[in-house]
């Protein structure tokens, strides 16, 4: 599953990408994507929002959109992000050949052989993004002709529209973000402290810190020098300040790398995170 720093690395691209963008456009492919509302009224409610910004809240991507609403993205386990530039086209012919296979796969996208001459990284990144279009649920068009498709193999994903006076209550329950200042040794510390569990599973509860996952607990841990099966109450200060430490810089070192891809995960434009490369257990 996508942790903290592949979300954060595909909410920076997408901020440097589509902010100002009006969605001409939703098409669903599988309604259950979709968690709220109706996948009919969602499609009709983003037609014509402007993105505002692209924020990033644990796991969630979110999208603020013009009208006071807001768009939450969870990918789960194998969703990804993917912006084509204007001039790809979309085929759903399997839709009415084969519905078996048009639950699976979905639409498939291809490059327009018409469209205006390429260059080099242009041409390079159509060929990343050509081998992982495949398994799109949903497609926002953009009013300049680029899409943004949500793909997804295994359907775990999910996104979500709602008005922006209740993102307060959708993100309750929440921990702090391990990046922010609220993060601190004290409260870290607090969390701990009652907690029986191991410290492995402490890790990944999301009421503690957000955004981690298996991938940079692990990391954390090891960075710390302290076993993941170690109860967390049994950690000592300088264990904790040190495990604190680590969070923040194992999460810092897989945004720096753009994410670690050991299978799925991919960025905007296809591309497989570096941090692979650099993790230490």
């Amino acid at each position: 599953m996508p942790e903290l720093p592949e979300v954060e690395y595909t909410a920076r691209q997408l901020r440097a990408q589509v902010v100002g963008a009006t969605i001409s456009e939703a098409c669903v492919f599988w309604k259950r994507t979709i968690g709220h509302p109706e996948p009919e009224d969602f499609a009709a409610e983003v037609v014509g929002r402007q993105i505002l910004a692209i924020r990033r809240r644990g796991k969630f991507v979110i999208v603020d959109l013009s009208g006071d609403l807001f768009l939450s993205v969870h990918r789960r386990m194998t969703g990804n992000l993917l912006l084509l530039p204007a001039g790809w086209q979309v085929d759903t012919s399997l839709r009415e050949q084969d519905a078996a296979a048009w639950d699976t796969k979905g639409p498939r996208f291809y490059q327009d052989g018409q469209s205006s001459k390429s260059s080099e990284s242009t041409t390079a990144i159509a060929a990343s993004l050509a081998s992982e279009t495949a398994y799109c649920r949903v497609c926002f068009n953009f009013d300049d002709g680029r899409r943004l498709l949500f793909t997804d193999p295994r359907k775990f994903g999910r996104i979500t529209l709602w008005p922006c006076a209740q993102e307060e209550a959708f993100f309750a329950g929440l921990g702090p973000e391990p990046l922010g200042d609220e993060f601190t040794v004290a409260r870290f510390a607090s969390a701990l402290a009652s907690r029986k569990s191991s410290i492995k599973q402490v890790l990944l509860d999301q009421q503690v810190v957000v955004g981690v996952g298996n991938i940079y607990a692990d990391e954390a841990l090891f960075y710390a020098s302290i076993h993941p099966l170690r109860r967390a109450n049994t950690l000592t200060m300088a264990e904790i300040e040190r495990l604190h430490e680590g969070i923040i810089v194992v999460l810092s070192r897989g945004i720096e790398h753009g994410g670690t891809s050991f299978n799925d995960y991919r960025d905007l434009w296809g591309e497989a995170g570096e941090n692979y490369n650099h993790v230490r257990i």
